[in-house]
């Protein structure tokens, strides 16, 4: 965990998709009172936390959350506050990646976690609906240009090819009764 901690515990968290596996506390859901241990690596995420008073421990896999949320709301001290979330349809099992006051950082954790665990960049309105953005999302992208192998040039023989003559096409001549040249005694 980087970053220079605030006066509340939640208020400042950091982490670096770069930085895998890595092992941090957090309060997952707005109900929780505990700290959860998070263990996160290439393969997925690893949930401790207590249920009931009973140990409970989940693995999960990248595949089944959503996407990597952000979502900015107001702060009450002053500006604004940015949350980027590894979000699942179950809210008591959303991870916080990074919380911070400075958008450019919020916005750079974003895209490079979306990029790292594979999942699409999500935007969590106002009214907690969560939509996809960028490329993901269904935005038209033009065509890619062909790189090669097509229109005039494709037609056109390489030009170590051009100086020499194509072969004949056709039966080629069948030699009978002839003694080779390799039996000569």
């Amino acid at each position: 965990m980087t970053g220079a901690p605030l006066k509340h515990p939640d208020r400042q968290l950091r982490l670096e998709a770069s930085s895998l596996p890595m092992r941090w506390q957090a309060r997952l859901g707005d109900r929780s009172t505990e700290a959860a241990s998070v263990y996160m690596d290439d393969a997925g995420v690893i949930v401790k936390r207590q249920l009931s008073g009973l140990p409970l421990t989940l693995s999960l896999p990248f595949s089944v959350f959503e996407g990597v949320a952000v979502c900015i709301e107001a702060d009450g001290e002053d500006g604004l506050l940015a949350r980027v979330e590894l979000r699942h349809s179950d809210p008591e099992l959303t991870i916080p990646l990074t919380v911070t006051r400075h958008m450019e950082t919020a916005a750079e954790d974003w895209q490079s976690w979306s990029r790292r665990l594979g999942l699409p960049m999500l935007l969590v309105e106002r009214n907690g609906v969560a939509e996809k953005v960028g490329i993901s999302a269904g935005v038209p992208v033009g065509d890619p240009v062909p790189r090669r192998g097509h229109g005039e040039v494709a037609s056109r023989r390489p030009r170590f090819l051009a100086r020499r003559q194509p072969g004949l096409s056709g039966t080629m001549p069948v030699y009978r009764g002839a003694r080779e040249i390799i039996s000569y005694e």
